[in-house]
Order: structure tokens, then C-alpha cells, then sequence
């Protein structure tokens, strides 16, 4: 009867705890191993991978994020070739606006959109600052209903959402302005325009 029990009491305390230590006698995780581990025969060719896994700070394997410029494809994992753009949108219905908020921060309605379409029931727009960004990030500013103009320096804006001075701060209908947001300096710079 003992030489039953202790098999038995064993098989029930590692599936009630659910913790089995190789290696350790105090495991702290499901497998929990003390020591080196040597994986073979993982080529199935009819197994498809759909997940990547890597070592935590504590050693304990995790499932990492792939993230939007990695690519899982057929048990190859490569980066995103090209660029993709998605667009966003604002509505404006004044001619000039201080300070503007293109919803672009976390948690907005164009958060990581990386054109925004500018709309203006008024026609033209001026913009002299948009609310800051983070350093380093970029934008197109996308006119649709008329041309758009972006006044640099103006106190009309908080001086970290200002644009740099730049002679290319002018866009027509259905051109674009990119400007990027240097952290460093607390402005906006526009880099390139395409009018």
C-alpha cells in the first residue's frame, strides 16, 4: 500500500501545483529548467510557425510581439519591405488655427496615421503651430478643399508647437507638406513640400 501511495501522492502534487522543476526543487514557473536545454527535430515541414518566443529579464521564456515591420511568413521571419502610408483626417471651419490638435497623439482618432487630410469649410487654411508631437515624428499634411499655408514663428501658436522658419511652408489643393518634429529644439520643421 505504501509503494502506492508515494507514486500516487506525487502524480496528485504536481498536477495540483502544476509546477514540475528539472534541474531545481523549487520550480517557478509550469517547466521550470536549471541548466541547459537541447531542442531536436524541429524541421516538420508540414508545421507552420505563427509565433516567435524569447527569454524574458528572469530567464522565463515568453511569446514576443512581432510588431507592424516584422513578418512571420511560411517559418521566415523578415522585415516589411517599403513604407505604407494611412491617412487621417481633420475638419476645420475657420481660416486660421492656433495650436491645432490633428488628433495624431496616443489614444486619438489619428494616432499613427502618417497623412493627414486637411478639410476647411472656410477654404483656405493657415495653421501657425500644431499641439506637439514626440521627436521624431513625421507627418504629410494633405490639403483637399483649398491650399494651405503654415506661418512660421507665429506667436499666434505655443512656441513648442510652432513650425521652424522655412520657405517651403506653402501647399496647393491635393499636394503635400512633410514636416517632423524635432524634440530637441520644440518645433516643428518642415522637411520637403510638394506645391
Amino acid at each position: 500500500m505504501k509503494k502506492l501511495l508515494a507514486p500516487a501522492f506525487m502524480l496528485l502534487s504536481i498536477i495540483g501545483f502544476g509546477q514540475v522543476g528539472i534541474g531545481t526543487t523549487n520550480p517557478q514557473e509550469t517547466l521550470h529548467i536549471n541548466g541547459t536545454l537541447r531542442v531536436t527535430n524541429t524541421s516538420a515541414p508540414t508545421v507552420t510557425s505563427t509565433k516567435i518566443s524569447g527569454f524574458d529579464s528572469n530567464g522565463t521564456l515568453r511569446e514576443v510581439s512581432l510588431g507592424s515591420r516584422l513578418v512571420l511568413t511560411n517559418n521566415v521571419l523578415e522585415t516589411k519591405s517599403g513604407v505604407d502610408y494611412s491617412f487621417g483626417a481633420v475638419t476645420f471651419s475657420v481660416k486660421t488655427n492656433h495650436n491645432t490638435d490633428l488628433l495624431i497623439g496616443e489614444g486619438e482618432a489619428n494616432e499613427g496615421k502618417s497623412i493627414i487630410r486637411i478639410f476647411n469649410t472656410s477654404g483656405e487654411t493657415v495653421l501657425t503651430g500644431i499641439k506637439a508631437g514626440y521627436d521624431g515624428q513625421s507627418i504629410w499634411l494633405y490639403p483637399q478643399d483649398d491650399k494651405i499655408d503654415l506661418k512660421t514663428n507665429d506667436s499666434g501658436s505655443l512656441a513648442m508647437n510652432r513650425f521652424e522658419e522655412n520657405n517651403n511652408n506653402k501647399g496647393k489643393v491635393y499636394t503635400m507638406i512633410q514636416i517632423v518634429y524635432d524634440g530637441a529644439r520644440q518645433k516643428w520643421i518642415i522637411m520637403q513640400s510638394y506645391n
